[in-house]
């Protein structure tokens, strides 16, 4: 029994011995490759490079509100992308600084003119009028439709002056159309929807694993329950991109009278042809000493909405004209001039009834 115990023993250690073996020669087997790789690298004289990404920089200072081109950007390697950054030029290109932004700097969404302000076409401005229900097409008006402004005014208020009993005075309330075919950039709470060339594609980290994207005009997402939905706020305001120098006329008709949005096929191009009537007279009247290049320079739309509109403008009267009719009234019956001190008042007599 003791010589069977030895054996056993005996062939214990051997197989210990071959499991040792065999465990020592894969292990060696393993770690050759890496060890190979790795003494080749140092023998080249390299090390093995992090994982980076790519990320759009400013190749120039850029400085703030000039739009951006291809030259002004270049693409840089980083280990990480900042948050709210590009990885693609094209995705950058025409966009506007806010701030001057340094040469090297990572270009983000944040440093970048968003909103509105980037879906006007130049000599546009976004001009918010009031809504409601009837004015806005019964709501159904959605941002990027084109819409005619249509205005209606009411009658001027009574004067001094009294008409008799026989004289029919008109009616000089009117509505007609006011501006063309200008472009909705919001309504209500309802934006114009970015462009989708410049959406940013999703940033990489560090660690090669993409996370969400952010804009810098990120707005957090409402959730409701199933079966649940939530109430829409009622628009009362309505943004319109329009040309600079009408806004005055659009601002007038707001003021004095009330405007209603007309919905037009996008593709309808017709507007009306204001050479073909009388213009009205600016509220700012044009020195007379002006040379004939400077009187050329009256018809740019930033001077035409310097000099103004007044009300009598806008419902297309002529204040010359006016003044003529009101001159006729007074010297057409006789009157007693009465002057007391430095004024004076003119008193109509009672008409003789037969």
């Amino acid at each position: 029994m003791p010589k069977f115990t030895r054996i056993a023993a005996l062939l214990l250690v051997a197989v210990a011995v071959v499991l040792a073996v065999l465990a020592f020669s894969i292990g060696r087997r393993a770690a050759t490759p890496v060890a190979a790789d790795a003494s080749a690298t140092h023998g080249l004289g390299f090390a093995p490079e992090p994982a980076t990404v790519p990320v759009v920089v400013a190749a120039t200072a850029l400085p703030a509100g000039t739009p951006l081109t291809v030259s002004s950007l270049k693409l840089i390697n980083w280990a990480q992308r900042p948050a709210d950054g590009y990885g693609d030029v094209d995705a950058v290109v025409g966009g506007v600084p806010l701030i001057d932004i340094p040469a090297g700097t990572a270009v983000t969404s944040k440093v970048l003119a968003r909103g509105l302000s980037m879906a006007l076409k130049p000599g546009e401005r976004a001009v918010a009028v009031p809504v409601d229900e009837q004015a806005g097409a019964g709501n159904r008006i959605v941002p990027g439709d084109y819409v005619d402004v249509f205005v209606s005014l009411k009658a001027p208020p009574a004067t001094s002056y009294q008409p008799a009993a026989h004289e029919v005075v008109p009616d000089t309330s009117q509505t007609r159309l006011l501006l063309s075919r200008l472009r909705v950039l919001a309504y209500g709470s309802d934006d114009l929807p970015s462009s989708p060339a410049k959406t940013q594609a999703a940033p990489i980290a560090g660690d090669g694993k993409p996370r969400p994207s952010g804009d810098g005009d990120a707005r957090p997402v409402a959730t409701t329950a199933p079966n649940q939905s939530s109430p829409k706020d009622v628009p009362h305001t309505a943004v319109l991109a329009v040309p600079v120098g009408e806004a005055s006329q659009l601002l007038l008709g707001v003021q004095n009278g009330k405007l209603s949005l007309g919905v037009r096929q996008p593709t309808d191009e017709g507007q009306p042809d204001d050479a073909l009537f009388p213009q009205p007279r600016p509220v700012l009247a044009a020195r007379s000493d002006l040379t004939a290049e400077q009187r050329q320079q009256l018809r740019q739309p930033e001077n035409q909405a310097y000099a103004g509109i007044d009300g009598s403008g806008l419902a297309g009267h002529d204040p010359a004209a006016r003044s003529f009719v009101r001159a006729v009234r007074s010297s057409s019956s006789p009157s007693i001039q009465i002057i007391r001190g430095a004024s004076d008042d003119s008193a109509r007599p009672a008409r003789n009834n037969p």
